[in-house]
């Protein structure tokens, strides 16, 4: 893998996210229940649909671990840079529900889609 097609991974994975922190940015006056269920739906349609995107322009020799980990690795450098430089506000919502499995589901629905192609 080149480092312009992991770049290019990245940016699908940015987007990804924008798209999932716009969500829950948003989604504050829904009940505990429906926010975590849509947050969850946000997360697989927003990697899914990117994801489908990055394969269908650009293709790729790599292996669907790889483009796994080049995505993933992406979003964790994210969220490490907004969590800890830009980010002044508690942080109650870095646990299992809303950060972890919400992680899990982005991880793996890349993973099936990589495969899928």
């Amino acid at each position: 893998m080149t480092f312009g097609s992991a770049l290019i991974i990245g940016i699908h994975a940015l987007i990804a996210w924008i798209l999932i922190e716009i969500f829950v940015n948003r989604a504050h006056s829904l009940s505990r229940t429906s926010y975590l269920l849509w947050h969850y739906f946000t997360v697989i349609v927003s990697f899914a649909g990117l994801f489908w995107i990055y394969f269908f322009l650009f293709g790729t020799s790599a292996s669907p671990f790889a483009v796994t980990m080049v995505g993933m690795g992406f979003v964790l450098f994210f969220e490490l840079v907004v969590f800890r430089f830009l980010y002044s506000g508690e942080r109650w919502f870095l646990n299992w529900v809303d950060w972890i499995l919400p992680i899990f589901l982005a991880t793996t629905t890349i993973y099936v889609v990589a495969s899928l192609w």
